[in-house]
């Protein structure tokens, strides 16, 4: 097999894979060889049909089955030995068969980007310290959770999160178009006929079981008969009985019930699982920051043709949903091509870096990408394994996987160097 690679434009290039007849004849007489030791012809003993049977029934199959067999497993050598990165498609440019075979493709390739130092590249370390006021707050809500419902006392006033039963009407223009007769709403949980749950609690606020209340709200879209959505309605009602879920003590019995030894265990398991969040939280925003820094560093040279039928792509789609929504055509296809060359910009980048780090994927990658899938859906594992088979999207996790070890491996390079420098 030789291999010629040719310039073919800016981030493009030419390979052509030629082998000479006598390989193409080779790997031919390989597959007919095979097909003789698998298929089963009438009058033949398998494994004995004579080989001018063969090359006459399934010679001209063969041919091309080698063909395409060399082809394949020339363009990967070639891309593994020359180091070449194909971006998007491969493109046929032809087939010779005079003395052999000679296949040329032609491609665009990813640009070669320079990864800069981690030292050149600074994210906020960001806090993680957790308060006793933060473990008091956890506590709390654990202790709400578990506690018992009981009702308003005559003294007491509605609040978020009180349970209150309505008695009263909606009305629209002055005519009622609904009487409530023990409606049962969550204050503060939900809106209210369309009041925003925060100016519902406002309304309330200050109320006792019998008072009346009295709130103008525009009825959600939903709202049912649909002739009365979206317009303006007068909502009076009385509350006729409120409910309020009240804390269990926060003590060791407490803390036993939800399986610590005590309420100290209890407390400092909450440290810790708050520390947990808030690192994973920092972690998340230091990801970010080191995408943004990336992007403002690194001035990447976009392959011209796939990024120019991408554009033509992007734009007609928000043609289409400018359109639709009566906006500003203009303005919405120049902000999706700005994204898009920022995504376009991304993506290279993130692939130079996993280069640059020799970032190597594992099936326990894959694992646990899928185990955490099934966690997040409820699915099987098994179920979602088949549906990557299935749909082709292999190709896109590992990309995505394989990018987020990056960016996890570099983050660590990045912080080690703004540590070391910092105690120097």
């Amino acid at each position: 097999m030789q291999v010629q690679v040719a310039d073919a434009g800016t981030l493009a290039k030419r390979v052509t894979i030629s082998y000479t007849a006598a390989e193409v004849a080779e790997r031919k007489q390989q597959l007919i060889k095979r097909l003789g030791a698998e298929m089963k012809l009438e009058g033949f003993r398998p494994g004995k049909v004579p080989k001018a049977v063969l090359e006459k029934r399934y010679g001209a199959a063969a041919q091309a089955q080698a063909e395409e067999a060399l082809a394949d497993d020339g363009m990967n050598q070639a891309i593994r030995e020359k180091n070449l990165r194909p971006f998007g498609q491969l493109v046929n440019e032809g087939v010779e068969r005079k003395d052999g075979l000679a296949v040329t493709v032609s491609f665009e390739t990813y640009p070669t980007i320079a990864i800069p130092a981690p030292a050149s590249l600074k994210v906020e370390a960001g806090d993680t310290a957790v308060t006793d006021a933060e473990v008091e707050e956890f506590a709390g809500s654990i202790a709400k959770r578990l506690g018992d419902m009981s009702a308003l006392g005559a003294d007491e006033t509605v609040a978020e999160d009180d349970s209150v039963t309505l008695d009263g009407s909606l009305s629209v223009g002055g005519a009622e178009i609904r009487k409530l007769a023990q409606f049962n709403h969550l204050v503060g949980g939900y809106p209210l006929f369309g009041k925003d749950p925060k100016e519902v609690v406002a309304a309330f606020a200050g109320k006792k079981v019998g008072d009346s209340v009295a709130i103008t709200t525009t009825l959600p879209a939903n709202f049912t008969p649909a002739e009365h959505a979206g317009k303006e309605a007068a909502l009076a009602v009385t509350i006729a009985a409120g409910n309020r879920m009240r804390p269990a003590a926060l003590d060791d019995a407490l803390a036993v019930k939800v399986g610590a030894k005590d309420l100290a265990a209890l407390k400092e398991t909450l440290k810790l699982r708050i520390a947990s969040r808030k690192q994973g939280e920092v972690r998340g925003k230091q990801l970010e920051q080191l995408v943004a820094a990336l992007l403002a560093q690194i001035q990447v040279e976009l392959p011209p043709k796939a990024l120019a039928a991408a554009i033509t792509r992007s734009e007609a789609e928000a043609e289409k949903r400018a359109t639709e929504a009566k906006q500003d055509v203009a303005k919405a296809k120049a902000e999706a091509v700005e994204t898009l060359k920022k995504n376009f910009q991304r993506h290279c980048i993130m692939v130079a870096l996993g280069d640059h780090l020799n970032i190597q994927l594992t099936d326990d990658d894959f694992r646990e990408q899928i185990m955490m899938a099934a966690q997040q859906t409820g699915r099987k594992p098994q179920d979602i394994a088949e549906q990557l088979q299935k749909s082709g999207q292999g190709a896109q996790v590992a990309m995505e996987i394989r990018e987020a070890k990056a960016l996890e491996t570099y983050l660590d390079q990045v912080l080690g160097q703004a540590a070391g420098t910092a105690k120097a």
